[in-house]
């Protein structure tokens, strides 16, 4: 696990196996702390941002945010997966469920 239980190393979509990475060094300005590579099949996750530690809280709700873009694309959804504000609101609607289980 990347550090939390939410967040795994890798997972399927779609019967492809898309990895998560967690970058120290990925972090190159506030609004991107991460990013779904969808040719490559990777999210990356910074953990640092502006020589401040991201909470463990904030990394996760930025996995949902990557997970829904790449679920979006995974369904063909190319015009939905950048609308930032829908992945932003559904990706925090899937957090606040996921954290509701534990």
């Amino acid at each position: 696990m990347n550090g939390s239980h939410l967040i795994p190393e890798q997972f399927k979509l779609n019967h492809k196996t898309i990895k998560v990475i967690v970058d120290d060094d990925y972090c190159v300005s506030e609004e991107c702390v991460g990013e779904a590579d969808f040719t490559q099949k990777l999210i990356t996750l910074a953990s640092v941002c502006n020589g401040k530690k991201i909470t463990k809280a904030e990394k996760e709700k930025t996995f949902f945010h990557e997970l829904v873009h790449m679920i979006l694309d995974s369904m063909g959804r190319y015009r939905l997966k950048y609308d930032e504000k829908f992945v932003d609101e559904f990706a925090l609607k899937l957090h606040e469920y996921e954290k509701s289980k534990i």
